[in-house]
């Protein structure tokens, strides 16, 4: 297997993918009811209230963060590219306030492998940002967005306010671990529960989320971005909810936005129109959104892999797409539209036009014309030539695809799906001497 297509291991079947991400929900659900309750305000992160002087329950929530992330970070999850990190380490630099910094708190950011559309924070800083969410973002505001949403649950302590109202958050991640357990995404779904037991992940109590919204909003503005985009990025989440939706088992039932996400749009509105109505200065992002969308084409190559095993093929069309426009020359997310395209014929969507075959073709032949030995472009274009299109293949069609496969049995000996080729070769070849017979 290519390091182009590394991608597959971290695949997930829809049916399990589906039950676990509905109990996980419903776990979320129980612990924003349930954490209601009065609580004790504690004193932010600064020079003032350092590292140096946690509690002992605060110590060990941030030992066991350490050991959760060692984990996760050892695991295979964490999507790494020297380019890509070092560009989010930057916007994370210039969104921290140095009172975080003095008060003994280093922020980084990982990107993890998994589909679902988060970002959440640790008590000691780390932010983690998932391939879905970092996918579909359109320029560096809304990333900074994110950032600074957690940088506040980081500097107000979140983490171990939720550690303290212990009753609900039991109550809650009870479900999460069934979820995780019902997760064909085996292991490293496990791995995320846990870590959403100990960070932000798990939604917050309303005051809580509305205190991040307004620290947030500050610490983009001082950071220099500009606060009036802010509503754009939480509706961009609304939107790829409802695609997800309308590919599921239940889309035949009206789409319902979840309370969660709309009230962060109605509080971000409110607060651009009161204490933010004025605007604030805005410089120059570190990157402009064409070189922005460059930046984490990684992120969304991978996203669009994952949206492949998860059978939800017109997303990962259109984030193939976005994979194809911010690196054209990258013939894998080529390959990937073409997948994503004969994912779609292979399942028609009811309302959906159907992509036509000529458009899965064109997508390989593309990669093909980027790298000619791209044995996986070569394949895919062998079964779309092998599959037939009408009650008999062509006669052309058998010798595009026999040629197709040959030349893949050359370019990767030792395929692991080279017995399957070779009969397709074998039949296609019988096929050839019977048409030459007649």
């Amino acid at each position: 297997m290519s390091a182009r297509e590394s991608g597959s291991r971290h695949r997930i079947r829809e049916s399990g993918g589906r039950r676990a991400g509905a109990i996980l929900l419903l776990g979320l659900a129980v612990l924003g009811t349930a954490m209601g309750c009065a609580r004790v305000p504690l004193a932010p992160l600064d020079a003032q209230q350092s590292t140096a002087s946690l509690a002992d329950d605060e110590a060990y929530l941030w030992k066991q963060t350490r050991e959760t992330q060692f984990e996760i970070e050892s695991s295979g999850l964490v999507l790494e590219d020297p380019a890509m990190d070092a560009y989010l380490a930057r916007v994370l630099a210039r969104v921290t306030p140095s009172s975080l910094v003095e008060a003994g708190v280093t922020p980084r950011v990982q990107v993890i492998s998994d589909v679902a559309m988060h970002g959440y924070s640790f008590a000691n800083g780390v932010i983690y940002l998932h391939v879905g969410l970092l996918a579909r973002m359109t320029d560096e505001t809304q990333l900074a967005t994110v950032l600074t949403r957690e940088l506040a649950h980081v500097i107000h302590r979140h983490a171990l306010v939720l550690r303290r109202d212990a009753k609900g958050r039991a109550d809650a991640m009870a479900w999460i671990g069934v979820g995780s357990s019902l997760s064909s995404y085996g292991g490293g779904a496990k791995m995320l529960a846990q870590a959403y037991s100990i960070s932000t992940a798990v939604m917050l109590p309303q005051d809580l989320e509305v205190k991040a919204d307004e620290e947030g909003l500050g610490l983009l503005s001082a950071a220099g971005y500009d606060v009036k985009a802010t509503p754009d990025f939480f509706q961009m989440t609304l939107d790829y909810r409802k695609e997800l939706h309308q590919q599921g088992p239940l889309a035949w039932m009206p789409y319902v936005a979840p309370p969660f996400v709309t009230g962060r749009i109605t509080n971000y509105r409110q607060l651009l129109g009161t204490r933010f109505s004025g605007g604030n200065r805005v410089e120059p992002p570190i990157a402009d959104p064409a070189t922005f969308r460059r930046n984490v084409h990684p992120a969304t190559r991978r996203q669009a892999e994952l949206e492949l095993a998860a059978g939800v093929f017109r997303s990962a069309e259109r984030t193939a797409k976005l994979a194809t426009e911010s690196d054209p020359s990258d013939a894998q997310a080529w390959v990937l539209l073409g997948r994503a395209l004969q994912g779609q014929r292979d399942k028609p969507m009811n309302g959906y036009e159907v992509p036509s075959i000529h458009r899965v073709r064109e997508a390989y032949e593309h990669a093909l014309e980027l790298d000619p030995r791209d044995a996986a472009a070569t394949r895919e274009l062998g079964l779309s030539y092998y599959r037939k299109t009408s009650r008999v293949r062509a006669p052309e069609a058998s010798r595009a695809a026999l040629a197709h496969f040959r030349r893949y049995l050359a370019l990767a000996p030792g395929a692991t799906d080279e017995a399957y080729i070779r009969g397709y070769v074998e039949e296609l070849e019988a096929e050839g001497r019977g048409r030459s017979s007649r």
